[in-house]
Formats: C-alpha cells, structure tokens, sequence
C-alpha cells in the first residue's frame, strides 16, 4: 500500500510538472516575451495571487526594464502619472486652481499658492491651509496622489473639502465649482533703464498653448515699441518640440536652420524656420542649468543665427527627442528616438550649452530658497503678466548688455562681442 502511495504520489507530480509545463509552453506561445510570461503565471498559479496589485506588478516589471536601458530620458509615466504629464503638455485642467504640496506633518494637501482669479481664490482659500478632506474622504485615506486627483474633474462640477487654517486654529468646510484651469507659460512685461524701453518675456515650459500665446505677447511688446528683448528660460525644463520650432520662427528670416534631427541609423532631419516677426531689436536670452530640451534649441538656433547672446550658466544638456507612445494599460513610454544637433552643428546631449556670458546667480540658501519659490509660483500661476527683478545679477547684465547696444545704435547682435 506505501508503494502504490509512493507511485501514486510521483504520477501526480509528473503530471503537475507536464500540466506547467505545457502551461507555459502555452503562454509562450501566445505571449513572445518574458515579462508577459511571468505575470500571466502569476494570475494562474500563485498562491497568493488574489492579493497582488497587478498594475503596480506591471509599472515595476516595466520601470524595472527602462533602468537597465542604461541610457538617459527615457520613461515610463504610469497611468496615474500620464495624467499629471498630459496637464503640463495640455496647460489645462478641471480643477478648484491651486498649486499643492504634501503635508507629512497634518496628513495633508498644503496650499502653497491658490492661483489667480481661480476658484480657490474666489472661495478665500489662502497659502498655507491644508486640505484635510474632499468629498467627506480623509486626504490620508485616500493618499497624495489619489487626492490631488480627486480635486480636479469636469469644470463646473463641484467638490467640497474641509480646510485646516493652522494661522487660526479654525477648521471650515467649502464648496467649490471647478472651472477650466489654464496655466500660463509665457508671461511678459515692459521696463525702462537708462531711457532704453525694454520687453522681457518668461517662457515657464513649452506646452500646446506656447506658441501661440508668445506670438501674441512678442507682438503686442513689439506694438509698444520697445527698442530690446529679454527672453527669460531659466528652469524652463522644455515641453513640445513643435513649440521650440514656432518661438524660434518668430526671430529668423524664412528658411533659416533651427535644429537637425538624426535618428538611430544616422538619417538627418533638418528643421528651417517657417518665419515670423523677425524683429531688428537686440536679443538677450537668460538660461541656467534649469534650461533643458526646447529650452536649448530656442538657443542654440538664436545664437548660432546671430540673432541672440546668451547669459547665465550652462545649460542642463538634454538633446534627446523623445516619442510618445501612449500603452495598453493608460501608461505612456517616452522613448528616445532621435538626438538633436544645433544649427553649428553640435550635440550638446549631456553637455549643455556655455553661455556668452557665464553669470551666477550668485545667491544665498535663504535666498536660493525664496528663488525656487517664486519660480515655482511663476510656473503655476494663471498670470500672463510678469514681473523683473532689476537686482538680479544675470537680469541686470542683459539689461547692460541692451543698453550699450541700443544706445551705440545696433539692430542686431552679431557685432557683441562673445565670451569675454
């Protein structure tokens, strides 16, 4: 009886070990890679499998093969996060309007800033409240994400959410209609120095919405006969390569080289300026290490046009043109499918761009500290308008650098002298 136990036993497993065995053969056949493989057993056999989190299986499995690409700029946005990458890209939004962090110390939303003429706004919400609830859903239950995603939805319906002022010690509860948000990425402003008018615009990030929106602040600054421009891109991290190439078009004659684009196999792409405004007027444009992307090809095409000096600090250095391709699962795979080389000719990938004029910003940690903020502010405000700070070193030598080419009678800036 123990030997026919024992014969009894071993058939079993050799069948188990046959039933997986074909099982797998099975799924390999239906699924050609690994990766599938392993989550489709998964699913079928494991003993815990009721448990697991698929999705959050998939983001890692997926996370897990773009870091051992072992190149740079290439990512995987999960389904929750291709929707915070779809606002940046779109500047839009349903929402009550305010720029939020996460409070560890009261479990919490934090207000760092309601936004302009936003719902938020209009209801009192002021900087520093913290959101502790929405929808009667504690912020803590629901987590971070889950809960900045709960506030946004279809404009013109509502949520309510329960604020904590620690200022008073007060806790309220409010009602609020979304609206259309729209972020906006170019801001601009007049100045005057030494009787020299002076335009400055600030592009935040390159979005569907940029180009257009810089067109008519270039214009409308060119309308008020300033006699020369500050384009500000510091920490502008880029966004939409079509959007570089428009903004890029305004200052070049037709035809001009923008950036080529080669490809895996070597294939070159050259990219020309369609033409645009064209200004005669000196051009100063501000960049820093925050300056990435089509922040650098708005650059690097303007300088090596002779259009433009450039001031600040090297560039971030990211020449990688990157597809979207928009997955099964809700997910997105930025891929790098392409490096861009400069009009001259260089790929600045990982390298950046030296400016004309290297100027720190030469500022304090408090002061660092106040400047991140007022960036991050710009960044998310609802304004078109900005404002210029006169006593920052790389503002004020642009400023310099204006001046002494508006009053020694120069249109274009092919004649300034480069890396003193």
């Amino acid at each position: 009886m123990r030997k026919l136990q024992k014969i009894i036993v071993s058939t079993f497993l050799i069948f188990a070990i046959i039933s997986v065995a074909w099982a797998t053969e099975s799924l390999a056949q239906s699924n050609s890679d690994a990766v599938s493989q392993v989550l489709n057993l998964i699913k079928m056999y494991y003993y815990h499998g009721s448990s697991v989190d698929y999705g959050k299986l998939q983001d890692a499995a997926i996370d897990a093969i773009i870091a051992n690409l072992g190149g740079h700029f290439t990512y995987y946005f999960s389904p929750s996060e291709t929707k915070e990458f779809s606002i940046q890209t779109n500047s839009q939004y349903g929402g009550i309007g305010t720029e939020v962090t996460y409070s560890a110390t009261w479990n919490a939303i934090e207000v760092i800033s309601p936004m302009y003429d936003s719902p938020a706004e209009k209801a009192g919400i002021k900087s520093g409240d913290m959101i502790i609830s929405i929808d009667s859903s504690s912020v803590k239950a629901l987590g971070y994400l889950k809960a900045v995603d709960s506030l946004r939805g279809t404009p013109g319906s509502t949520v309510t959410v329960e604020i904590y002022r620690p200022s008073d010690n007060a806790t309220m509860t409010l009602t609020l209609k979304r609206a259309t948000i729209e972020l906006k990425t170019v801001k601009s402003t007049t100045f005057e120095a030494s009787g020299v008018k002076i335009g400055y615009i600030r592009i935040t990030n390159f979005s569907e919405t940029t180009a257009d929106d810089f067109n008519s602040a270039f214009a409308s600054l060119l309308n008020q006969n300033i006699k020369a421009l500050i384009l500000d891109l510091r920490d502008d991290p880029g966004g939409l390569f079509t959007a570089a190439l428009d903004v890029s078009s305004q200052f070049l004659p037709k035809g001009k080289l923008i950036v080529t684009m080669r490809d895996k196999d070597g294939l070159e792409y050259p990219f020309r300026s369609a033409g645009g405004l064209d200004p005669k007027i000196p051009v100063v444009i501000l960049v820093n290490n925050g300056s990435a992307s089509s922040s650098e090809i708005v650059s690097s095409s303007l300088r090596d046009n002779d259009v433009a000096v450039l001031v600040g600090e090297r560039t971030f250095g990211k020449a990688a043109v990157q597809t979207e391709f928009p997955l099964s699962n809700g997910g997105l795979l930025l891929l790098v499918t392409d490096h861009y080389f400069t009009p001259d000719g260089q790929d600045i990938n990982l390298k950046g761009i030296e400016p004309d004029y290297v100027i720190s910003e030469g500022a304090t940690p408090t002061q660092a500290e106040s400047y991140k903020q007022l960036i991050q502010s710009v960044i998310m405000s609802t304004k078109s308008t900005a404002t210029v700070d006169l006593t920052d070193p790389q503002v004020a030598k642009a400023v310099e650098l204006l001046i002494g080419e508006v009053k020694a009678g120069i249109t274009f800036p092919e004649n300034l002298e480069k890396h003193p």
